[in-house]
């Protein structure tokens, strides 16, 4: 068995719910768990691709073997997957959590997504 960890560093799911419902982020960071090495330490093979150039690399040493392997392969922690339709109350959690990000004195947490995540918008022509 093959396993790969798309590995963001935080319980990004939790963090986006979180987000959705207007609450600001607490207690979602993983604070660089390397699952590679908890492979290792359990016996098993473990590969980690840091950069997206390692993992055709990682990828390929993990399927040599012949036996159990993980790969963890490090992604960007505010990548978002957008739902093909986005709710009302997804919006409005949402704003109310940008909201309260920036009058806590947190603004800053909005700017790394939108740095990682503005490719991803459509361009208008």
């Amino acid at each position: 068995m093959k396993v790969v960890v798309l590995d963001n560093g935080t319980l990004s799911f939790v963090e986006l719910e979180m987000k959705a419902g207007g609450i600001l982020n607490y207690g979602t960071d993983l604070d660089d768990l390397d699952f590679a090495a908890v492979a290792r330490a359990a016996g098993i093979v473990g590969v980690r691709a840091g950069r997206a150039g390692e993992l055709d690399d990682a990828l390929r040493e993990a399927f040599v073997h012949d036996g159990p392997a993980v790969v963890d392969a490090r992604t960007a922690s505010q990548e978002l997957s957008l739902p093909p339709r986005l709710t009302y109350d997804a919006v409005k959690g949402f704003s109310l959590f940008a909201t309260r990000s920036v009058l806590s004195g947190e603004g800053n947490e909005m700017l790394e997504p939108a740095k990682t995540n503005l490719h991803e918008l459509p361009l208008l022509h």
